[in-house]
């Protein structure tokens, strides 16, 4: 499993604010174990279930390129049995105790979760401690779960709007490993042996690379004393991950495929998670394209014609980021769509915001808040991902707050700021000679 749980949110950090958003928030806490885990609780007694997650700090950017998918492939291996445990025994444990264990890798971490009721609680910690502490890792498993990822990765790369994000990331992000899918590449799962996964594991499965996430009707002090009996006496890393922020391309990039559709992504270089600006790109972002109220979906989509859907979104990281703009269209309209979403983002920075704009942008991102994070796993996903990427815990309410006090201003200068020609860069996942013809037509862009 890969990718981001929240991707348009996952950045998000913010204050209080009189207009929070009304929902159960009992208690959230950042706490340390007497080993230095740190830990994230959030005390949820009005519900009867439990999320729990290991995280790893390390993710597809952290890996060698000639083994890219290595976090990917050994977060599959983790789970097919522990020194004590099948992957079958494991499974009827877990769903014994109505609960899940599952896990996904991004770019920057790699988590191992479990839900379940929270009278089966204790299942839930033994079950994610031991595959955490004694997963096999061996090679018949590695060999068995290479299968299972090439068939992922190859049905991604037949899945032209989901793999057309995957050739932004590899244009915008060229020669660098922020560059790499998560899923990794064909031939480099090939070559990866159990030795390269266990090298792997040891070397970044480790303090401080690991820290706890729990959601739900629990007692604070339980888990605490479960992931310091568990986790506190892992060794602590003799090489800790070193990153560097990448530098973005600005460029026109043609990935070939058979068709007579265009499936076509747009970048560019954003704020990274820890930048308080990032508040106000997203809900530029929101304006132009998320929903169905937005300027690009009303103008191309609702007003021409010319695609089924279309939105823009910010990815955050840790020292990066990127507002990204998907559409798929006919080849012959894909060239008037790129123009439509220039001449659009021209008048926005040119005329500003219209009213009411801004307050509907920030009323969908509440709504949107609202409606995810109703479930403890959904919390557990966020507060994990928030952390990594920003090192903020805080309650959703204060996250919201902060958004509130976006002013017009600030939402028109992150857009002035970041929707610059010169900062543009383009894939597109279309037949060959057609989309060369695009994209020498389309370097005349202009906003």
């Amino acid at each position: 499993m890969t990718g981001s749980h929240f991707a348009f949110f996952d950045e998000i950090s913010i204050t209080a604010s009189s207009d929070a958003v009304p929902m159960v928030e009992d208690h959230i806490s950042l706490r340390h174990t007497a080993g230095g885990i740190p830990v994230i609780i959030e005390t949820l007694p009005s519900v009867r279930s439990v999320a729990l997650s290991v995280n790893i700090r390390v993710g597809s950017r952290d890996e060698d390129p000639r083994l890219c998918g290595m976090a990917h492939l050994l977060e599959h291996v983790m789970f097919k049995g522990t020194k004590d445990q099948s992957a079958k025994e494991i499974a009827d444990m877990i769903e014994g105790a109505g609960g899940e264990l599952n896990g996904f890798t991004t770019k920057e971490m790699t988590s191992y979760h479990v839900f379940s009721l929270d009278e089966t609680i204790s299942v839930a910690e033994e079950l994610l401690s031991d595959m955490m502490r004694h997963a096999l890792i061996d090679e018949e498993h590695v060999e068995l779960e290479k299968g299972v990822v090439t068939q992922e990765i190859s049905s991604l790369e037949e899945d032209p709007e989901s793999y057309a994000s995957v050739l932004l990331d590899q244009s915008i992000w060229k020669g660098h490993p922020m560059s790499f899918s998560e899923s990794g590449e064909l031939e480099c799962v090939k070559r990866i042996c159990a030795n390269d996964l266990r090298d792997f594991h040891d070397r970044f499965y480790v303090k401080p690379n690991v820290y706890v996430v729990a959601v739900g009707n629990l007692e604070g002090k339980e888990v605490m004393r479960w992931v310091s009996e568990q986790f506190d006496d892992l060794p602590n890393t003799k090489s800790p991950v070193k990153r560097k922020a990448p530098h973005p391309h600005s460029s026109i990039n043609v990935y070939p495929r058979e068709g007579d559709q265009a499936y076509v992504e747009l970048g560019f270089p954003s704020y990274d998670a820890k930048n308080t600006k990032h508040h106000a790109a997203s809900l530029a972002a929101i304006i132009l394209g998320a929903g169905s109220s937005s300027r690009l979906y009303q103008r191309i989509r609702e007003k021409e014609g010319l695609v089924y859907q279309i939105h823009m979104f910010p990815d955050a990281y840790s020292d990066c980021g990127l507002l990204e703009t998907y559409f798929s269209s006919s080849v012959g309209e894909a060239e008037k769509v790129i123009r439509l979403i220039a001449e659009e983002i021209r008048q926005f920075k040119e005329e500003g915001l219209v009213a009411g704009e801004l307050e509907r942008a920030k009323r969908w991102v509440k709504g949107m808040f609202v409606r995810k994070l109703e479930s403890t796993e959904n919390r557990m996903y966020w507060l994990a991902e928030n952390y990594v990427l920003s090192g903020k815990v805080q309650p959703v309410s204060r996250w919201i707050g902060e958004f509130q006090e976006v002013s017009e201003e600030q939402v028109l200068a992150a857009a002035q700021d970041l929707l610059r020609t010169r900062k543009l860069c383009i894939a597109l996942h279309t037949s060959e000679r057609p989309g060369k013809s695009i994209a020498k037509s389309i370097s005349d862009l202009d906003f």
